[in-house]
């Protein structure tokens, strides 16, 4: 195990330099919590960038940090299957001779992979004299729920890049002068989306082996599910449609796959953060009872899921993924008209165009108690009738 570990930390025993590009919406986050008892613990669809923003992390401390006192491993190594947590933290302590009064930072990589992970991270915190930053592709949101980590975590979800890092990793630097430039580029982006390694290489089968690893890998495989092909029917069923109110009883009708597997299938795609259905706004009766909004994790997913998709639903799509980051979102369905998504008084419509008519706008003014309320168009940019019209390159950078 030694060897294994030392070729996991190539910092003990010479210069490190962190990968990728910095991503500052949360890398300042992490590393102001070092000083903090919580676990913390980091969750996004894998491939997000949950690794890179780890070893980020770790080149920031190592400028203040003995090199031997932080230690990451990777606990889905083939190697390490047999060993617990507690026995890889003990090896690794064993190796630099440090006690258990010494304290440490652990980053602990794909830890849900290992059995009983949040009673060995309970254990872990419980002795002290050490920091703990865990990630898990599959969704640590159940954890939160766990008796053994009730007040001693703090989740970190990790998104697909926004509008900004894009840019940046597209190498864009638009000056003032060239803003023209950003309804294009907005466009692109929501075509591409935001996987970091595609944004770079554009490279389409990169998107696929991913879309693969977690259907047959984490889903079909670690659940046991014999029928992938209900996987991907689902999968794309739901790609085709985003944008409209889906039941399980029409997907079942329509993919011929009972009630209780499609629920199912929804259920562990949504755990593997790959997909993110919301309710309609109202009394919880009428939450439960209405058709759930479905959205993809990342819109890069589109052109792979499906041959032909409307851009409008395209970017409604992106609209939500930036809007989940501030708060849980519903959508507004009435007898008369729908708007895309509702949250504490505010409204957001999302109209790819700019010949915006009558009826968008008589919709959106019809919606009674909303403080706010923002039509996103493609590059028409006015308020008419309390209502703002906001470009998506304005709405994406805001």
């Amino acid at each position: 195990m030694e060897e294994i570990l030392y070729r996991s930390n190539p910092w003990w025993t010479g210069e490190f330099e962190a990968p990728g590009v910095e991503r500052k919406e949360y890398l300042p986050l992490l590393h102001n919590l070092r000083d903090s008892k919580d676990i913390v613990l980091m969750t996004g669809l894998r491939r997000v960038g949950k690794t890179t923003l780890m070893y980020q992390l770790i080149g920031r401390l190592l400028e203040t940090v003995e090199s031997r006192r932080i230690f990451y491993v990777s606990l889905d190594n083939i190697a390490l299957k047999d060993h617990s947590i507690l026995e890889i933290v003990d090896e690794y302590r064993k190796i630099h001779s440090l006690g258990h009064a010494d304290f440490v930072y652990l980053f602990l990589d794909e830890v849900h992979t290992k059995e009983d992970y949040e009673i060995q991270l309970k254990n872990i915190y419980d002795m002290g004299n050490a920091k703990i930053y865990a990630s898990g592709s599959a969704s640590l949101d159940i954890i939160m729920k766990s008796p053994y980590l009730t007040g001693r975590q703090r989740l970190i979800r990790v998104s697909p890049l926004n509008f900004r890092e894009f840019l940046i990793f597209k190498g864009k630097n638009i000056s003032p002068a060239d803003s023209h430039l950003y309804p294009s580029l907005a466009e692109e982006y929501a075509i591409t989306g935001g996987m970091p390694e595609y944004v770079k290489t554009g490279d389409m089968n990169y998107l696929q082996s991913l879309l693969d690893t977690i259907i047959y890998r984490d889903v079909a495989g670690a659940h046991g599910i014999r029928n992938p092909e209900k996987l991907t029917d689902t999968l794309s069923f739901i790609a085709q449609s985003v944008g409209s109110p889906m039941s399980v009883r029409k997907i079942s009708r329509v993919l011929g796959i009972s009630k209780d597997d499609v629920s199912r299938i929804i259920s562990l795609f949504t755990e593997a953060n790959l997909l993110h259905p919301i309710e309609r706004e109202g009394k919880i009766s009428e939450r439960k009872a209405s058709p759930r909004k479905i959205f993809l994790a990342d819109t890069g997913f589109f052109c792979v899921l499906t041959e032909k998709v409307n851009l409008g639903a395209i970017v409604e799509n992106l609209v939500y993924l930036k809007l989940r980051k501030n708060g849980e979102l519903r959508y507004h369905r009435s007898s008369d008209f729908e708007v895309d998504f509702v949250r504490k008084g505010n409204a957001w419509e999302s109209k790819y165009r700019d010949d915006t008519d009558d009826s968008d706008i008589r919709n959106m003014k019809a919606l009674k108690g909303y403080r706010s309320k923002i039509m996103i168009t493609k590059t028409r940019e006015e308020k008419m009738d309390g209502i703002e019209l906001l470009p998506l390159w304005k709405f994406l950078l805001e």
